[in-house]
């Protein structure tokens, strides 16, 4: 049988989400973790993008729904507080495909977003679904 995965500060950073994060998922609700859903599948361009991080994130109303808005409330989450955040982001292939520039500095934003949490030793994880190029969580 193996180990329950873990969720910790230590860990945060953006990761190719496994097959199944069912067991992730049970993890993030015993440690007090919010988990936020990403579905990408109709995401071609920056704006759809911030519209969806804005709605499955329940950003404040004073989102200004640009990058460095973004980065900004990544950084607080007062409106959401938690012991810490897993982002699953799922069906991205065709925001990759339509708008890479925007696809990479999402990417970008929330490594940042990642970085910052682990320095506060809170767990902030996100997980790319069929991110080839990220590490396996």
């Amino acid at each position: 049988m193996s180990a329950a995965p873990t969720l910790d500060a230590k860990r945060s950073g953006l990761y190719r989400a496994p097959a199944s994060v069912q067991a992730l998922h049970r993890a993030a609700q015993a440690a007090g973790l919010i988990w936020l859903d990403m579905p990408l599948a109709a995401v071609t361009n920056k704006d759809q993008f911030l519209a969806l991080a804005k709605k499955q994130m329940k950003l404040p109303a004073h989102f200004g729904e640009n990058w460095d808005a973004l980065a900004d409330c990544l950084r607080d989450f007062a409106w959401l507080k938690a012991q810490g955040y897993v982002l699953h982001m799922t069906d991205g292939g065709k925001f990759a495909k339509a708008a890479p520039g925007d696809y990479q500095t999402a990417l970008d934003v929330l490594a940042e977003a990642a970085a910052f949490w682990k320095g506060k030793a809170t767990p902030f994880v996100v997980l790319v679904a069929c991110a080839k190029d990220l590490p396996a969580y």
